[in-house]
């Protein structure tokens, strides 16, 4: 199977992913003409398919997050066409109360938090990204 193209836009994700540790999900928001932000739905995304999640930066800024102060993660400017690796596990999506669709993985042995790794997340926060999803061998049964 081939490596799925999930979207492309600036990479961030809810406040609530920092509070409960669990750093699960992102999404990705694409500017308009007008500055508003056009949110990314992910509407053909395979759901429940085992890979591990990619974020290939295709444009730089400085991130405006003041980071997670309590482990000591801040964010940092990657390079254009840096491949960062954000988790292995199941694809699944979430609404967010912000109104977008968050999408992540979620990983094959159980844990509640660092679903994604928050460090890699740290260094594509609000960059210019295209999310990809290279295929994965399963290590236990989906539940």
């Amino acid at each position: 199977m081939d490596t799925v193209v999930l979207g492309t836009g600036r990479l961030y994700w809810d406040s609530d992913e920092r509070r409960t540790d669990r750093y699960g999900t992102v999404c990705l928001t694409r500017a308009t003409r007008d500055h508003t932000p056009d949110l990314v739905t992910f509407d053909a995304a395979p759901v429940g398919m085992h890979g591990h999640l990619v974020a290939v930066v295709l444009a730089t800024r400085p991130s405006p997050h003041s980071g997670d102060w309590a482990r000591g993660l801040y964010p940092s400017t990657p390079t254009v066409g840096e491949e960062i690796s954000l988790g292995p596990g199941r694809l699944f999506l979430a609404a967010s109360h912000h109104g977008n669709t968050n999408i992540g993985v979620k990983p094959d042995d159980g844990r509640d938090r660092d679903w994604l790794n928050p460090t890699a997340l740290y260094r594509c926060h609000s960059q210019t990204v295209r999310l990809e999803l290279p295929p994965t061998t399963q290590t236990t049964p989906a539940t």
